[in-house]
């Protein structure tokens, strides 16, 4: 086993040279808290060449981190149509931030990211969703519990009922998106759903040690985590699995140059940075540029207004997950089997820190201006 997981992890290790803020190393090692920018890509899941790895979107983006002490995984996803300035591509503005993958690949999706929340970005993983349907298909399927009741593809889904899926069921269930009222945004509750399912199946990893399989696997992934990363995160950092908290970054819907965009207000974006910083056992700091990066002066007309998206109507539901908070947690509450519950902890509520509800609009609010740069 020790043997196949070492051929598989060469093959799908990619590192991406200047993306280090910190010394990741050092840092696992004595299991400190870590993030990972997971990527998703649908590149060989449609019948598409699996290695045509370049010119792809990452449709699929959360920021991960990962806490051993407290036991506690956060996910938090990032709508894909986020409008932002890419690393390296400013000139292309106004691009969505699934597409800074499409014009600078890994290098730029981290970036982009990290600049954006002003959050050190440790390691990446990169997964063909054809990927992910072999791993769910390999673990036996994952039991989930649909927030609500759609069909898609001829596969049918009810709201409440737990439902044991493969993987090809598992990609219906999260591709689905314009019957969902709440669009993209409940496409990501699905996405981490499966995630969550998935990490609480892979408790018994023996039948996905075989060199065969991490080979198919690997062909599908790329990743900067070292042979040894792997080791020390499986034996370390499992703990963290018990414990995993749901969040997404919300946006406010606008049509720029005749393209749909979520723009990201200043107030949510520095409730995730203190969120993740938080997480990350790292001091406060104001979040990062609007857009993460400078948008150039000759473009400078496509940016909404300051204050677009601040207003107490849509303040009100920052500083919890909208989608678990809302209707979609009531899925769960009935069950009595709390490994189901992808959306445990999910209200966020966190008396010690500025986000929620009221706290949002104010000392948050005020840090529109300023950007004070990396502080790790």
């Amino acid at each position: 086993m020790y043997s196949n997981i070492k051929h598989a992890s060469n093959e799908m290790f990619d590192s991406v040279s200047g993306t280090k803020a910190r010394n990741v190393s050092k840092l696992i090692k004595q299991g400190k808290p870590i993030s990972i920018l997971l990527m998703g890509t649908d590149v060989g899941a449609l019948g598409r060449n699996s290695k045509a790895w370049a010119g792809g979107r990452t449709d699929s983006m959360m920021l991960v981190t990962v806490n051993p002490k407290k036991k506690t995984t956060t996910m938090i996803s990032i709508p894909r149509d986020s409008l932002v300035s890419i690393t390296g591509h400013e000139d292309e503005f106004p691009t969505k931030i699934n597409a800074a993958y499409y014009f600078g690949q890994t290098k730029a999706a981290i970036s982009t990211t990290s600049r954006m929340f002003n959050v050190p970005i440790d390691y990446y993983a990169l997964l063909n969703m054809g990927g992910l349907e072999k791993v769910i298909n390999k673990v036996g399927g994952i039991d989930i519990v649909p927030p609500l009741t759609f069909t898609y593809e001829n596969q049918h889904f009810t709201k409440g009922k737990k439902i044991h899926v493969n993987g090809a069921q598992a990609l219906k269930f999260t591709r689905m998106r314009y019957q969902d009222p709440e669009s993209d945004y409940g496409r990501t509750l699905r996405q981490r759903i499966v995630i969550t399912a998935l990490l609480k199946k892979s408790g018994n990893l023996t039948n996905l040690l075989n060199q065969g399989f991490l080979d198919s696997i690997a062909s599908q992934s790329r990743t900067d985590f070292t042979f040894g990363d792997m080791l020390t995160l499986a034996n370390t950092y499992r703990s963290a699995t018990k414990h995993i908290v749901s969040d997404h970054v919300q946006g406010v819907s606008d049509e720029i140059a005749g393209q749909s965009f979520e723009v990201l207000p200043t107030t949510e974006k520095q409730r995730v940075t203190n969120k993740i910083r938080k997480q990350l056992e790292l001091s406060k700091a104001t979040t990062g540029k609007r857009f993460a990066n400078t948008v150039p002066a000759a473009l400078s007309a496509y940016e909404p207004a300051a204050d677009y998206g601040e207003t107490a109507a849509t303040a009100s539901t920052w500083g919890s997950d909208t989608n678990t908070a809302s209707e979609y947690s009531k899925a769960y509450g009935s069950s009595s089997d709390s490994n189901l519950d992808p959306n445990y902890g999910a209200d966020n509520t966190d008396s010690t820190s500025q986000s929620t509800g009221a706290n949002a609009t104010g000392s948050d609010a005020s840090q529109t201006g300023g950007y004070t740069g990396y502080g790790y």
